[in-house]
């Protein structure tokens, strides 16, 4: 509030400093306010339309809201409005990337390369690029060119990437030197060193090792905090019982201490916390959330994690009281995000659904939907779609079916009409539209939104949930040759999803079915990078530690599951 406050005020003394209004609006970003943020740099534009750094921010603010397309948009604007400013380059090249556009991803950076001869990130950014293309030399290259390049504090990121390299060719003792050597710059304060060096030696079954990076860093990390913090207070709570979550709830969370702005050693905390998670036992993933939830109070993922630990961990024996504590901290996440967000709804009321409690889900999605909606700007939301739908199958299960009627459409209306992850959206709300429908034997408007389920899917081909419903609504309307075709989609489909490496078989059907799709420049469609953007840009040792966890489109197999409860 405090930092907010004097950039407020440097705003009014220094109008046309855009630098200003760009950092105003990435602290509403970290803060979640999407809107608000959006805003600023919309207004400011609106004074100075070719502004570059405007531009980036608002690419990078779309980008964080899953608005990919408009991100694009604006980060060319910004290339073309300043060609001399590496960001925007480094900022879509490395989204074509995520999204698996190698070929146009390394023209992005080319270029910047060619217009910003010094950038140490784009260096970097091209390397990541030969490394998933598996160039090995040529991302060696850009990593060694672009440590020439940059300053000191940079070097720890070309170390852990160069590292990188060493594992993809076997040397898994130079990788570890090179890890090592990453955590001793900046006094051992990068967080990438110190996650991929615990995954790796998680990777290779060494826990314990694992277990001795994560605390080592933590320890430095909580003794740099200590001495640095303008914020740090001690806090009668801070040496009480980890498991005490009710604090969280009440607010009195804000005691504890404060962490700077675009920390990102919290990806350290939930690294160690997913670790014990599978390697550990309840007792020590908790202590980890607990000790991570007292340095980053605000944080309202980690919040929503500790509380899914909870909700898991159904076969203790006090298996009440874990119950309480999910729910305490999933009230905490909604009690902090307020109308930023409405994912800690959506999660709560889920928690809620699945044991079959549908009037405390609406009552939190009710509640969730003026949070949310008070703050909206009324532009395109996957969190209120989600929302909406949730909320649509909690209104039908109460026997409220009109009412879920409009839930449904409000929560079509809010997808917009870009592709990409809301198109993954929409397949997943017409299809709760269809069944709907059929259970009003409504069957040829049914029939209708099935059909359009199947045509805004993610997966080629739909999957067995679309085309087993489409086989009952066939029967129903007595045709029983689209019947049989449909029945035959959807084994084929089902024998497709049972088995293993899923993951493995998604790929080979968005690259083998969408051939056609791709467009002039090499680009695939929207759609299918929306589906590739968590496969790139990981560690080599990735897969081992966190494998893909079945379907690509899994958010979409999570919401239909609903109707099943």
């Amino acid at each position: 509030a405090r930092s907010k406050s004097i950039l407020t005020q440097l705003r009014e003394a220094t109008p046309h400093d855009m630098r200003v209004v760009r950092r105003l609006s990435r602290m509403e970003m970290e803060d979640g306010n999407l809107s608000k943020g959006r805003k600023l740099l919309q207004d400011a534009l609106g004074l100075e339309p070719d502004n570059a750094h405007l531009l980036h921010g608002l690419g990078q603010l779309e980008r964080k809201a899953g608005n990919d397309y408009s991100a694009r948009k604006y980060f060319r604007r910004a290339i073309k409005s300043r060609p001399t400013f590496a960001n925007p380059y480094h900022a879509l090249g490395t989204l074509e990337h995520t999204h698996g556009n190698i070929r146009v991803a390394l023209t992005v950076i080319k270029e910047g390369i060619k217009n910003c001869p010094q950038n140490h990130r784009l260096y970097h950014a091209l390397g990541d690029v030969y490394l998933d293309a598996n160039m090995l030399d040529l991302a060696e290259e850009s990593y060694l060119e672009g440590l020439q390049h940059g300053p000191q504090w940079s070097k720890s990121f070309f170390y852990t990437s160069l590292s990188y390299v060493s594992y993809a060719l076997g040397h898994m003792r130079d990788c570890r030197t090179l890890l090592r050597q990453s955590l001793e710059i900046n006094g051992g304060m990068h967080a990438q060193g110190v996650i991929a060096l615990a995954q790796l030696e998680e990777s290779e079954g060494n826990i314990q090792d694992a277990r001795k990076v994560y605390r080592d860093a933590v320890s430095r990390y909580e003794k740099k905090r200590r001495g640095r913090s303008p914020f740090r207070r001690r806090s009668p709570k801070e040496d009480s019982d980890v498991f005490d979550t009710s604090s969280l709830v009440d607010g009195k969370g804000n005691d504890y201490t404060r962490s700077y702005s675009g920390d990102k050693w919290i990806n350290v905390f939930q690294s160690w916390a997913r670790m014990e998670e599978v390697h550990g036992t309840y007792e020590t993933a908790h202590i980890v959330y607990g000790k991570a939830a007292r340095l980053f109070p605000d944080n309202v993922g980690l919040l929503i994690r500790w509380a899914e630990l909870q909700a898991s961990d159904s076969n203790r024996d006090n298996n009440d009281g874990i119950v309480e504590k999910a729910r305490l901290l999933y009230e905490a996440a909604c009690h902090r995000v307020g109308g930023r967000s409405a994912e800690p709804y959506v999660q709560f009321a889920m928690f809620e659904m699945k044991r079959r409690n549908f009037v405390e889900a609406q009552s939190i999605l009710m509640r969730g939907a003026k949070a949310v909606g008070a703050e909206s700007s009324g532009s395109s939301s996957d969190g209120m779609a989600r929302l909406f739908h949730i909320w649509g199958v909690c209104e039908y299960r109460l026997g409220s079916l009109s009412r879920a009627e409009q839930l449904f459409d409000d929560a079509l209306r809010v997808t917009g009409s870009e592709e990409g992850d809301y198109s993954v959206m929409r397949s997943l709300i017409l299809y709760s539209m269809a069944r709907l429908e059929f259970s009003r034997e409504e069957y040829l408007l049914a029939q209708h939104c099935i059909a359009l389920s199947l045509k805004e899917n993610l997966m080629p081909g739909g999957n067995s949930l679309i085309w087993k419903l489409w086989s009952e609504i066939a029967e129903k309307m007595e045709n029983a040759q689209l019947a049989t075709k449909c029945k035959e989609q959807a084994l084929i489909r089902w024998e497709e999803e049972r088995g293993s490496g899923t993951m493995v078989s998604d790929l080979s059907r968005l690259l083998g079915e969408r051939q056609d799709t791709k467009s002039s420049n090499g680009r695939l469609s929207e759609r299918t990078g929306s589906a590739m953007k968590d496969m790139f840009r990981k560690t080599p040792w990735y897969s081992k530690v966190c494998p893909p966890s079945g379907r690509m489109d899994k958010n979409w197999y999570s919401g239909a599951k609903l109707w099943d409860l």
